[in-house]
């Protein structure tokens, strides 16, 4: 496949963070549109009390926090538990809810399940196929289904894009690409997309080449430019410019950002990561102290300013941004 390239001018990053202070506030204030696309067999966008902007070109409005239902909620070895908190997350208008085939082996997606159809109405269901083997990919998205114990997600994605070879494995024919537009044109989804953890320039290919309706990508303190992960002034560009809805994740840095720093608690990392042009941001919560905290930021919710975004990434330059990467060096979503 021939190489790209991409002519365009790269931002400073000061003139970056003042085109992210206006994108984020387009967002905002995007108007629901009446959704052509959500017919009889999927329900209505459920509303939320929370703050919402717009999901891409959807029509949908999102409240800003979803609930990440991977390794963090399955930290609450008592399923009453981990169902307990996830109830009080959607009483509270968290009405996104982030799940994987693979996360704990399924038994995310098996505990979502025992809170539907009962609440099924007022949420929407993301999970994401990470198999790129033609012949097992149907039959992982079934299971999933099966598990989540619901006709249709709202959100299918492939799961963790990662360099150009894997990209190109995912647009072969028959593959991972040509069955996630099946799916969603068996409605078997209202929308697609693709998650991408540490390949900011192949997500960005990705979008430049093909229709998707959001992306899930690592947002933080830490990611920013072409050179390294380069999700947040790489890949995000593009889809803001395409309207593609973008939810970040990764935003407290895997352990290695969030509260191992003084200069970057929890409630500074999350509110960096909401203050890009995102829809939201996807966040684990461990315990119910946790879901309060971040109840509360994005209640009060105000984004940085474009100096404040500036200094908090120079400040993260070197140790902070450091401790990230060697985190997620060898980090799998897909184990």
């Amino acid at each position: 496949m021939s190489k790209e390239t991409d002519s365009r001018r790269t931002l400073s990053r000061r003139e970056f963070f003042a085109w992210s202070a206006a994108a984020t506030a387009a967002l905002a204030y995007a108007p629901q549109k009446v959704l052509a696309a959500q017919d009889n067999r999927f329900h209505p966008i459920p509303s939320s009390p929370l703050p919402t902007r717009a999901y891409g070109k959807t029509g949908a409005r999102n409240p800003i926090l979803t609930f990440g239902c991977g390794s963090r909620w399955l930290m609450y070895k008592e399923e009453d538990q981990a169902l307990a908190v996830l109830n009080q997350a959607i009483d509270a208008g968290i009405t996104f809810l982030d799940s994987a085939h693979n996360y704990g082996k399924g038994m995310s997606e098996e505990r979502i399940g025992k809170l539907m159809p009962a609440r099924r109405k007022e949420v929407l269901i993301q999970t994401k196929i990470g198999t790129r083997d033609k012949e097992l990919w149907w039959g992982q998205l079934e299971t999933s289904l099966k598990r989540l114990n619901v006709e249709y997600v709202d959100m299918l994605l492939i799961h963790q894009l990662e360099h150009d070879d894997d990209l190109e494995k995912i647009e072969e024919k028959g593959g991972a690409l040509e069955l996630l537009y099946r799916a969603k044109e068996q409605k078997l989804t209202s929308w697609v997309g693709f998650s991408s953890h540490t390949d900011g320039s192949t997500a960005a290919k990705f979008l430049r080449r093909h229709e998707v309706d959001g992306i899930q990508i690592a947002l933080n303190v830490a990611t920013n430019g072409p050179y390294d992960i380069g999700h947040e002034e790489s890949a995000l560009p593009v889809a803001v410019e395409k309207g593609v809805g973008v939810t970040a994740m990764k935003v407290m840095g895997q352990d290695n950002i969030a509260n191992k720093y003084e200069d970057f608690p929890a409630e500074t990392c999350l509110r960096y990561s909401l203050s890009l042009p995102v829809t939201a941001a996807t966040v684990g919560m461990q315990n119910p102290e946790y879901l309060q905290r971040n109840l509360d930021l994005v209640r009060n919710f105000k984004p940085f300013s474009p100096e404040e975004m500036l200094k908090l990434k120079t400040a993260a330059e070197g140790e902070v941004k450091t401790s990230f990467f060697e985190g997620l060096r060898g980090h799998s979503d897909l184990a």
